[in-house]
């Protein structure tokens, strides 16, 4: 449902050109590795722009989608979870951590919605910080959103 907003996207390296910044390396002027934040104030302190024009924006990019009865819930995460997984590979590890037991039926608990979160995390952050070059360095966390179907 998502795309990665990164600098060097056509639209964004637009947006952030447009703002007087640049992209270099795929990083806004040379330094963050992401064109949309909630933080990162120094790149939004222009005061000609619109919050959703400045160099960084915390602008959502809103998709409106129906939800299926078979949806169980939507994980939302930062760009260090998708740095390290892709989309289908965090839902289908969830999936098993979390909403599966071992004879693949359907399972959910507090608990195991704890541990599933926890296994992700963990799963995601690097055991070698010489070997991972940066990956699984960087700022980490994931939510689910889960879905009451009315079934």
């Amino acid at each position: 449902m998502s795309v990665d907003h990164k600098p060097d996207d056509p639209p964004e390296a637009q947006r952030i050109k447009n703002a007087g910044g640049y992209v270099e390396e795929s990083r806004v002027n040379g330094m963050l590795a992401l064109s949309r934040a909630i933080g990162d104030f120094e790149y939004k302190g222009n005061k000609v722009f619109r919050a959703q024009d400045q160099v960084v924006t915390a602008f959502p990019d809103v998709k409106i989608e129906p939800i299926s009865p078979e949806a169980q819930y939507i994980l939302l995460a930062c760009d260090g979870i998708w740095d390290v997984m892709s989309s289908q590979e965090a839902i289908t590890f969830c999936t098993d951590k979390i909403y599966r037991n071992k004879f693949g039926e359907i399972k959910r608990s507090i608990p195991d919605l704890t541990k599933g979160m926890e296994s992700l995390l963990d799963h995601c952050c690097a055991v070698d910080l010489q070997q991972s070059q940066g990956l699984g360095c960087d700022n980490m966390t994931a939510i689910i959103v889960e879905i009451k179907n009315q079934n």
